[in-house]
């Protein structure tokens, strides 16, 4: 049986000749992800050839993943470093590429041992989703609003921290791998409530018109403050598909019309699911395929 202790379930054979797919990300790479539209089957969706597995067709890979539905970037640097940390020297020697597909950067991810009876996993943080890949352990995410537990500033660097720790871990144990941004890494929402973005919404300098002058703002302080954070500068260019990782995601990428499960530009429809239908996957395993020579 596998070591690993995320993935849902996984047999290796060490006969095999093909090398492993490692990948990764939130809802955009969970294979048992579902649809959010009540209007849309979900045994459709559940039908979806999703782009990790069309991505290790094409490659001729054996495909392990990690994507989880909500996860943040804590978890997707932590369950591709502690698996792949977990793994035979062979199993290692047998990787061909490892795929990290970022999520937003105010997900906050924790890890702890699973006991429903527990007061602060009952009562604290509310975990609601019951799937589990380990007997001991689980991760779940939450979203957190208050300023007070970090800005998006401190947000999207800290998932810059997770980028460059899961790149040097890597480059270590000299793994191919590439990395992309899923959904926008400074994805806003809920404006004034939200965020601490260093902005006065009306409080007797300046009162801003709409949530969309706040967020043209805020990425431009953020492009700003990348420019000057080391860390951001120490990211591989030509490992991260769609640099700079600012506007890059393959949400961007992708036709709001034909590419997700809901018809985004829809303006009748008010529940909406942002996901990738089977025309996106297909997009996305295209992006990337696009963007990697010499990997097997």
């Amino acid at each position: 049986m596998s070591p690993f202790n995320h993935a849902v379930i996984y047999t290796i054979n060490k006969n095999m000749n093909k090398k492993y797919l490692i990948v990764s990300g939130c809802s955009w790479a969970d294979p048992e992800q579902y649809s959010e539209d009540p209007k849309v089957s979900n045994d459709i969706v559940r039908n979806y050839h999703r782009w990790p597995n069309i991505l290790a067709d094409k490659l001729n890979m054996e495909l392990i993943n990690f994507g989880k539905y909500a996860s943040g970037n804590e978890y997707i640097c932590s369950s591709l470093i502690d698996n792949i940390t977990a793994m035979s020297e062979y199993e290692r020697s047998n990787i061909g590429l490892v795929i990290a597909a970022w999520s937003e950067a105010k997900r906050t991810d924790f890890e702890y041992k699973e006991n429903e009876n527990d007061y602060y996993v009952k009562n604290i943080f509310e975990v609601k989703d019951k799937r589990r890949y380990n007997k001991k352990y689980a991760w779940d995410s939450i979203l957190y609003t208050d300023p007070l537990r970090g800005d998006m500033f401190y947000r999207v660097k800290q998932s810059i921290r997770y980028m460059y720790m899961l790149q040097t871990f890597l480059k270590h144990n000299i793994i191919s791998y590439k990395m992309l941004q899923s959904v926008p890494l400074e994805k806003l929402s809920n404006i004034g409530t939200e965020f601490n973005l260093g902005l006065t919404l009306g409080t007797g300098q300046r009162s801003l018109q709409s949530a969309e002058e706040v967020k043209t703002i805020f990425k431009q302080q953020l492009a700003e403050e990348l420019s000057h954070f080391p860390m951001y500068n120490l990211i591989d260019k030509n490992n991260f598909i769609g640099w700079p990782i600012l506007n890059s995601s393959l949400y961007k990428k992708l036709d709001r019309e034909k590419d997700f499960i809901s018809n985004l530009n829809d303006k009748t429809d008010s529940r909406k699911d942002e996901h990738p239908n089977q025309s996106g996957h297909n997009k996305i395993s295209n992006i990337i395929l696009n963007n990697i020579n010499n990997i097997t």
